[in-house]
């Protein structure tokens, strides 16, 4: 018996080809989507602790401790303190993807100067408990810090300011708004609103690598509402400076001039030249040093009841 084979005609070959094409399209755009998703994702997946931050002795500030403090029901938030020498103290908050030794930078010039220091791990991240949403949890951090600081003799709880670095500069603008303890606030590299940042940090294939984002987004359960550029003006009496990079690819210049348009007086916006998202202290260490310890100068000793 002879075996059977198709004719292959040249309409059946094209008609093959274009199922084969239809295919591979289909497994590069799911691979596009799934990656996209994934790699969002890992913004609620713990980060581990870094090796700098199980050994406080080892980060170049002297009295540099290992501290933890809780809001009455929360989870325990793991941290590090140092005491000032002015009596104010500036807390410090990540952003996604990392933990505290993120804005060690930060944290050692601010001591040198003077300042007390405590940044911690938010929840979900390095040797914090609870899970990261980038809401409700981090804006009780916050708080939790504040209220650890007050207790403290030396730290003068009219002195007491903020700092955070993307996803925690847009924890910190929303719980600053709340918490008036909070005396001077700095949000570097701040998105303006938590889904146009997403978007624009995927928008490399479009709504193929940007949609699946944004359900990672809304898997991870970050609130949508109180977004900073609606918000940050209600800081004010209080004082803002805002930092961006010159050439942030996520939180472009026009964002960080955005926010500083919606903010109140007294109102401070520095763009550091060269700067990209997160990496100031790398690119433009000493001035981007000399424009945070004077701002907290001015405002938590100068200013200061």
């Amino acid at each position: 018996m002879k075996a059977f084979y198709p004719q292959l005609t040249p309409r059946r070959v094209f008609m093959l080809a274009t199922l084969a094409m239809a295919v591979i399209g289909l497994a590069i755009i799911g691979r596009i989507a799934i990656h996209s998703f994934t790699n969002e994702y890992r913004d609620y997946i713990r980060t581990p602790s870094a090796a700098i931050s199980l050994h406080p002795e080892q980060a170049g500030v002297p009295g540099l401790r290992e501290i933890s403090f809780a809001a009455v029901g929360d989870p325990i938030i793991a941290g590090w303190y140092a005491p000032p020498s002015n009596r104010a103290a500036v807390i410090l908050i990540h952003g996604a993807d990392a933990e505290r030794s993120a804005v060690l930078p930060e944290l050692q010039f601010l001591a040198a100067s003077g300042f007390g220091v405590l940044a911690f791990d938010c929840p979900g991240q390095g040797a914090s408990g609870g899970r990261t949403h980038w809401g409700v949890g981090e804006r009780r951090a916050i708080g939790a810090a504040v209220d650890w600081l007050v207790r403290r003799d030396e730290v003068d709880p009219h002195r007491i300011g903020a700092f955070g670095m993307s996803m925690g500069a847009y924890v910190l603008t929303q719980e600053a708004v709340n918490d008036t303890r909070l005396r001077a606030v700095v949000l570097a590299a701040l998105p303006h609103d938590v889904v146009a940042f997403t978007w624009l940090a995927t928008r490399r294939w479009g709504v193929i690598s940007a949609l699946p984002a944004y359900l990672a987004l809304r898997a991870g359960g970050t609130p949508v509402d109180m977004l900073p550029k609606d918000i940050i003006g209600a800081i004010s009496p209080r004082p803002v400076l805002i930092v961006g990079g010159e050439l942030d690819p996520w939180v472009p210049p026009w964002m960080a001039r955005l926010m500083f348009a919606a903010a109140r007086e007294p109102k401070e916006l520095y763009i550091v030249h060269g700067g990209h998202h997160a990496d100031y202290a790398q690119v433009a260490p000493e001035e981007y040093k000399a424009h945070l310890v004077d701002f907290y100068q001015r405002t938590l000793i100068s200013g200061a009841p």
